[in-house]
């Protein structure tokens, strides 16, 4: 079974093994050879279909004994992992997401057209503030420790591991054990729109820079089959006339790099359902409609995965 390429050694670290007494979820029904794990890659807006993924496994006693994400997907995973049930977390993903711009976008406030511009006025505001000495702290680690508080990722009923990407060291950091909201917050930190998180000497920024789809996080913690939901849209050709700043070209290459750790990884999964929402990374105005597809790809989809819950006929 292969192995992550890299291990975390600060407050989240990996474990050799967690959660033996957690819900009846870790017996799969059927048979029970060997236990399943649901994964759920990152993707903005889009990744919000996670929540109707997991409305439909409750709705048919399919309880993942083990998820795993990155970005939006590790922010989903987590918190269900954690108790919050999907129409909380459709909630909070109107809260805990890109939404600012998209209520901003609401409202008379006139805002640039182009996202790259805005995050621009936001950079620039947030020198101002430091040039007036108004501190701010990680607003986004304290919010998700308002969420979920200091209970640690092996004390979860569920297995729960995501990753980040270390600048520092330029590797794939895994956590499976530390303090939940810290790693969701490492793997959320989405480049030039979210900041690194910063502790234990490291700089973490999206796992899904290097691994969108953590298929082997996950059998390194014991899943003998995984199911994806496929929620990526393919790289599309951009006009060249586009390109008309260094942010964009940047931007881009954010884009291709994603797509690559995207598509690189998914033929390791044992089932995958092509979700594939048709809004922008940073759409967040039809986030019911996106929750929406991800129930009903996953019901039309439900007998294959009772059947790689149940896993092989013995």
């Amino acid at each position: 079974m292969p192995l992550v390429s890299a291990t975390a050694t600060g407050p989240a670290a990996p474990a050799e093994e967690q959660n033996k007494n957690g819900p009846t979820s870790d017996s799969p029904p059927g048979n029970g050879n060997g236990r399943w794990a649901l994964v759920l890659m990152g993707g903005g807006a889009r990744a919000l279909a996670h929540i109707g993924v997991l409305e439909a496994l409750l709705d048919n006693d399919l309880v993942p004994p083990i998820i795993t994400g990155t970005s939006m997907g590790a922010i989903i995973g987590g918190l269900f992992a954690a108790g919050y049930l999907p129409p909380e977390l459709e909630k909070l993903g109107r809260q805990l997401s890109y939404s600012r711009l998209a209520s901003l976008r609401k409202s008379r406030i006139p805002i640039p057209d182009k996202l790259v511009d805005y995050l621009m006025l936001e950079s620039y505001q947030k020198r101002l503030l430091r040039r007036i000495g108004i501190k701010k702290g990680d607003l986004l680690e304290e919010r998700l420790r308002e969420m979920v508080g200091d209970v640690l990722i092996e004390e979860l009923p569920l297995r729960f591991g995501c990753n980040a990407v270390d600048l520092v060291s330029g590797q794939e950091v895994n956590f499976t054990t530390g303090l939940l909201h810290q790693a969701l917050r490492a793997s959320m930190a989405f480049p030039f729109v979210i900041e690194p998180a910063r502790f234990s000497g490291r700089l973490l920024v999206d796992g899904g820079l290097l691994n969108n789809c953590p298929v082997r996080l996950a059998r390194a913690m014991g899943a003998s089959r995984v199911f994806v939901p496929d929620v990526h849209r393919p790289l599309k050709k951009m006009p060249i006339a586009h390109f008309d700043s260094a942010f964009i070209m940047v931007h881009r290459l954010v884009q291709v790099v994603l797509a690559d750790s995207t598509e690189s990884k998914l033929p390791e999964a044992d089932l995958i359902i092509n979700i594939n929402p048709n809004v922008d990374t940073f759409d967040f105005t039809r986030i019911r409609r996106v929750v929406n597809l991800g129930k009903k790809i996953t019901l039309e989809n439900i007998e294959a995965i009772k059947e790689l819950a149940r896993g092989p006929a013995g």
